[in-house]
């Protein structure tokens, strides 16, 4: 994407203009997802990462375990070592296959109008929250993501009965957020917010 020389002419372009094309993943989004008049602004998949962290809690669990069971093994004979050993592998295995498919069904869209989660590869399942409705946008990073240089972005909402909205472990964590509080900022300004509970 070729930008402006002219830094204000930068300043005055919409979040849809200003993104940078690699994070623009149009052939990710779904037919008929769009409304009249929105546009992708951004449409990422979670990082690659995703499948090890999604799966960590119980990958660390089944090596726990595996470990007591082969050190009980050492000291007691007839203890089902090898029987516990394979459990603990095959658990971590369908565990990694889980996420896979949770990470081949997974789409974070945002448009200049609403941020949206796709979940899903059979059945599809849509989460949106409109723009003018997200209060805060938290960009969050626990241990396993500052390592892997991935975070994740919690957004909450203030519109009655309209849930927050997480996009868990995404790549360039802080470049989306920027562009995601951006596009809120030029929503807010362009379009009236939805009506706030009293």
């Amino acid at each position: 994407m070729k930008l402006p020389i002219n830094n204000k002419d930068y300043k005055a372009m919409t979040p849809a203009e200003t993104t940078p094309e690699r994070l623009v993943g149009t052939h990710l989004v779904p037919a008929n997802l769009l409304t009249g008049g929105e546009l992708v602004i951004l449409a990422i998949k979670p990082s690659g990462w995703f499948v090890l962290i999604a799966s960590l809690p119980i990958l660390i669990s089944a090596v726990a375990v595996s470990i007591i069971a082969y050190v009980v093994g050492i000291y007691q004979r007839n203890s089902p070592t090898e029987t516990v050993l394979c459990l603990c592998a095959a658990i971590g295995f369908i565990r990694i296959i889980i996420a896979c498919w949770q990470w081949i069904g997974k789409t974070y869209v945002l448009t200049n109008r609403r941020m949206i989660t796709v979940r899903g590869v059979v059945r599809i399942r849509i989460s949106a929250v409109k723009l003018t409705d997200i209060s805060k946008a938290i960009l969050t990073e626990h241990i396993a993501e500052r390592i892997t240089g991935t975070g994740s972005i919690y957004c909450l909402t203030d519109a009655k009965g309209t849930p927050a909205l997480l996009w868990n472990t995404i790549s360039r964590p802080v470049e989306v957020h920027e562009i995601i509080q951006s596009a809120i900022e030029h929503a807010k300004r362009v379009e009236p917010p939805s009506d706030r509970p009293t």
